[in-house]
């Protein structure tokens, strides 16, 4: 999906307009924006005399710009990666550029020039992309207008040539007509008042849309109010860039990861109301049906009910299908195999022990709460014979996420309280083991660019480091689900984060996971990143994926050019921490799957 801004004569004749408005084109995400030209002496006949023509004479005398100058702006907006455009009203005006034609991407020819042959065999032969709005045209003229053209290199456009075009005249019908008629990609050349119309046409799968751009929809002129400013511009761009996602689905369903995290959180589940030993039969009425969403539910009770306990179960804890089974020990090949590897998995305060004595592998990271990392935490427990990492935490309070940086004072003050809360555990617990301690943290938010979120968190970040602490930025998905919702994330998951990564010295916890999504969300190579960043990943987070939200899945669910991937740094002389979603519950099953799948990789290397 392309977008293009068109320009026009929203300039208003100034050079520092123009430029202005190449800049916000640029800021707003655009594909390209689209000049207009009119050789003042070729444009309007002396002798025209209608009202209307002489609104139109003033305002194109008016809004003027030489081709010198417009061959500068193009040279501009090419500096800033924008491709450029031109529309042209008479074939003679081609001339007035000469060799510097050349440096235009594409043409437009615009609604009342469709039937001007001579002007769109003269742009065709210049071997660029020819765009053509057919407004104002009835079907006959538009039929003898495209059937005369080559079968590729060029682009139909529904357009209304209104100024501006009210909702219920947009017609976008016309462009499902044109798809089937014509079997060509058809853009949309926007003239709407309501610029959530190009969503729409998006919708129905235009491949390019243009539409002009202001900087302000009231100002003096004529193409000012059927115009959009960099704020829509910039909305129609993510969209444009979401639309393949947005209208994904057209299969059967699967839950999301935040859909997950909410019936967890929402859901129910049944808990019992006594305490009862091995051997014991329950029925409904030892039960309560409560939240969270951690083990049985009403979908599969029935089958459980009835059978007799296999261990211990203390009053107010969740029924989970692990209690009605035998318990399989994982066996000393897999431990050794874990250890081998340096597998850690994820624990909390109060599940410590119970995970170190059932999954003795000898390396655990903390994954605490805010409350949790602002208590005193009692380190009295805790085996010094263990390596250990720290997660993070993500939020500072139930409503607002780490941002060290932040300008609201109190959520930055937070950020930093907590962020050297968790490095004084982390210092503990190097007092303990003598051992690093190193802290993941997921750091998103970006406040003004890229370079600056790079050079701020890289200060801090070796600040800490300076003191014996290393903090590693995790490397993110594309989509996160912050506060039960998805967040699109801006940073820590494109290619070019690799660059400023390597700039600035940073190591790094690759998560796995995270980039599988973003391979498939991006489309870049997954491998390549992980070759180019090897020397600085510190920290590995594994588990599986697919799609492009589809997280923290068992090892082997996911896409299956995945194996290849995990494969790849299970060698890399780090910790890796095994991420597989609720692998904690029913007795660690998801844990043992994901140690056993694990070695089974590890063992065919």
């Amino acid at each position: 999906m392309k977008i293009i801004a068109e320009i026009g004569i929203n300039h208003d004749g100034s050079i520092e307009k123009a430029r202005e408005l190449i800049d916000a084109s640029s800021q707003s995400g655009v594909h390209a924006v689209k000049f207009q030209y009119r050789n003042l002496n070729n444009a309007y006949s002396k002798n025209a005399k209608e009202i209307g023509d002489e609104i139109l004479s003033k305002e194109i005398n008016r809004n003027y710009l030489s081709p010198n100058q417009l061959i500068d702006l193009s040279t501009y907006a090419k500096e800033l990666e924008l491709e450029v455009g031109i529309s042209f009203f008479d074939k003679k005006d081609i001339q007035d550029f000469d060799r510097e034609i050349r440096i235009f991407d594409f043409f437009k020819i615009p609604s009342v020039e469709l039937t001007n042959g001579d002007l769109i065999d003269a742009l065709l032969e210049l071997n660029k992309h020819l765009y053509l709005s057919l407004g104002a045209h009835n079907e006959s003229e538009v039929i003898d207008a495209l059937e005369r053209l080559p079968s590729t290199g060029w682009t139909p456009m529904h357009c209304i040539s209104n100024y501006p075009v009210t909702l219920d005249n947009a017609r976008l019908g016309y462009i499902t007509y044109l798809q089937d008629k014509w079997g060509l990609d058809v853009g949309y050349s926007s003239h709407d008042d309501n610029w959530e119309v190009c969503l729409l046409a998006m919708q129905m799968g235009v491949t390019v849309i243009e539409r002009h751009i202001t900087l302000d929809r009231e100002a003096n002129g004529l193409d000012h109010s059927s115009s959009s400013t960099p704020d829509h511009f910039l909305k129609m761009s993510d969209f444009s860039k979401s639309m393949p996602v947005v209208l994904a689905g057209n299969s059967p369903r699967v839950a999301n990861q935040g859909e997950l995290l909410n019936r967890q959180n929402l859901g129910r589940s049944y808990y019992v109301v006594s305490d009862f030993s091995e051997g014991d039969v329950l029925d409904m009425s030892n039960l309560e049906y409560r939240s969270p969403h951690t083990g049985l539910d009403k979908t599969n009770i029935g089958e459980y009910i009835s059978r007799s306990l296999k261990r211990n179960i203390e009053k107010d804890s969740v029924l989970t299908k692990s209690i009605f089974e035998e318990d399989l020990p994982i066996s000393d090949e897999v431990i050794n195999s874990a250890k081998e590897m340096q597998l850690s998995l994820p624990i909390r305060l109060h599940d410590y022990k119970e995970m170190e004595s059932m999954f003795p592998i000898g390396a655990f990271e903390f994954h605490l709460s805010f409350d949790e990392v602002l208590s005193n935490i009692d380190t009295v427990n805790i085996s010094p014979n263990n390596k250990y990492s720290i997660h993070l935490p993500d939020y500072i309070n139930p409503t607002q996420l780490m941002d060290p940086f932040s300008k609201d004072d109190s959520q930055k003050n937070d950020s930093l309280r907590l962020l050297e809360r968790t490095v004084e555990f982390s210092k503990e617990l190097q007092e303990l083991t003598g051992e690093k301690v190193p802290i993941v943290g997921s750091f998103s938010i970006v406040h003004s660019d890229r370079e600056g979120f790079f050079e701020d968190h890289s200060a801090l970040l070796k600040k800490y480091l300076q003191h014996g602490v290393e903090i590693l930025p995790q490397w993110l998905p594309p989509i996160a689900w912050y506060f039960g919702g998805s967040v699109g994330l801006n940073v820590m998951n494109e290619y070019k984060d690799v660059e400023y990564l390597r700039q600035h010295g940073l190591g790094v916890c690759m998560d796995i996971c995270h980039l599988i999504l973003g391979r498939n969300y991006y489309n870049f190579s997954a491998s390549d990143i992980v070759n180019n960043l090897k020397s600085q990943i510190q920290h590995i987070h594994i588990a599986d994926a697919a799609g492009i939200d589809g997280e923290g899945l068992a090892i082997g669910d996911g896409d299956p050019e995945n194996t290849a991937l995990i494969k790849q740094v299970l060698n890399y002389d780090c910790l890796k921490v095994i991420e597989v979603w609720q692998g904690h519950l029913d007795n660690g099953a998801g844990f043992k799957q994901a140690l056993i799948k694990l070695a089974e990789i590890h063992d065919g290397q």
